[in-house]
């Protein structure tokens, strides 16, 4: 993949992007502000463009597992020497086409970029596809940009590890589009490793087609903000759509998830679920709002935001709406927040098990809860051996 080239001043050779990208309109700060989400600072500060795809894969041997094919993406850029891939799993790059998005921040990637990397899935996988992406940067931005595609009929369980050693300011502005044919079904992880210098905007885009089901899972961790931005149109019949996710922050930490689902045929499902674990000052916002058009008939759709605040100034702005212009539908949504119960964290401290563990042990089963809705065993028991890396 090529990117446009830039110098410290910021001057673009590609002039046409560059035109592309002046016309963006961002957020500006009293919308973040609104959300108490503020990217403001990104907009000021001077991020370096140069970074290359010279990161050591040896701490990352241990990822190359018998059970899964696997894809190793260095700063955006595909290492095919260490990668294992069969001939039902293509991946290329293609030239950029137009895709539609209000999303400025997915165009602000794209605008960096000639060509877009894109993987195919032509036939069933008989076992899961890992995607590693690796980042080694000081203070630098970095657009990175994915297609994935599900052929018709198919089926494919994807996992893509975000894995970042930066160590100073990194602005890492990522983009996903996933491409599901008709009666084809992606079952999708994503778990990020990000440092603690980290600011991190994941841009999903999508086209589904009819009776496919694209399920996905999000466990989001240790970057100093985070935010997801869902942005689906879902236009088909029979189209079934899942995001369950993780958020489990401390310190400063920022975490958000943003989504935009429109329903606009007939029995479609939507559902989103949240599940936040907010410590010491962290805050986050679920701001989900689903359209249901007047033909999108017999619609189901669930929103649904549950917060435990471990600690008394951590923070929560949960928003779940619902815009609804058709009375053929099931619809509900729902924003809960509460402390650690005291009950299970007296039985188990009773037990002779340190508060600060018992409290890890609640934690844990929050997230296995969202862990054990991914069908694929495979893919749950490596989630699990790969979280437990950080475990108290």
């Amino acid at each position: 993949m090529k990117l446009i080239d830039l110098d410290f001043k910021n001057e673009v050779k590609d002039d046409s992007s560059f035109k592309t990208l002046q016309k963006l309109k961002l957020p500006n700060k009293s919308i973040e502000e609104f959300k108490r989400f503020d990217l403001s600072q990104l907009y000021e500060t001077p991020f370096n463009f140069n970074y290359s795809s010279d990161v050591s894969i040896e701490p990352f041997e241990y990822l190359k597992k018998d059970e899964f094919y696997y894809i190793f993406i260095s700063n955006s850029q595909f290492l095919p020497l260490h990668s294992n891939i069969n001939t039902s799993i293509i991946f290329q790059e293609e030239q950029k086409t137009k895709t539609v998005s209000n999303n400025a921040l997915y165009h602000l990637s794209e605008s960096f970029f000639k060509e877009r990397n894109q993987i195919s899935i032509t036939q069933n996988l008989d076992k899961p596809l890992l995607i590693i992406n690796l980042f080694k940067n000081q203070n630098s931005f970095v657009p990175t940009s994915l297609n994935i595609s599900i052929e018709k009929n198919c089926n494919a369980d994807i996992v893509e590890l975000f894995i970042s050693q930066n160590s100073d300011e990194c602005f890492l502005n990522i983009n996903r589009l996933f491409d599901v044919k008709e009666n084809a079904t992606l079952n999708y992880t994503k778990i990020e490793e990000f440092s603690q210098y980290d600011t991190t905007i994941f841009n999903c885009n999508s086209k589904v087609e009819k009776d496919s089901n694209l399920n996905i899972i999000s466990l989001d961790s240790h970057a100093k903000k985070s935010l997801n931005l869902w942005d689906f149109f879902l236009g088909c019949d029979n189209i079934t759509l899942t995001i369950n996710g993780i958020v489990n922050i401390k310190d400063n930490q920022h975490s958000a998830n943003i989504a935009n689902i429109t329903h606009d045929a007939k029995n479609i499902s939507s559902q989103v679920h949240i599940q936040h674990i907010l410590d010491d000052k962290s805050q986050a916002l679920f701001d989900v709002k689903t359209t249901i058009n007047e033909n999108a008939k017999f619609a189901k759709v669930t929103q649904s935001s549950k917060t435990t605040l471990v600690s008394d100034d951590a923070r929560i702005n949960a928003q779940p709406r619902l815009q609804i212009y058709t009375d053929e539908l099931e619809a509900n949504h729902s924003a809960t927040t509460g402390a650690i119960n005291q009950e299970e964290l007296y039985y188990l401290k009773s037990r002779g098990i340190p508060s600060h563990k018992a409290i890890t042990m609640i934690i844990e089963s929050f997230e296995n809860k969202i862990i054990d809705k991914i069908t694929n065993e495979t893919v749950k028991h490596f989630i699990k051996e790969f979280k437990g890396k950080d475990n108290v």
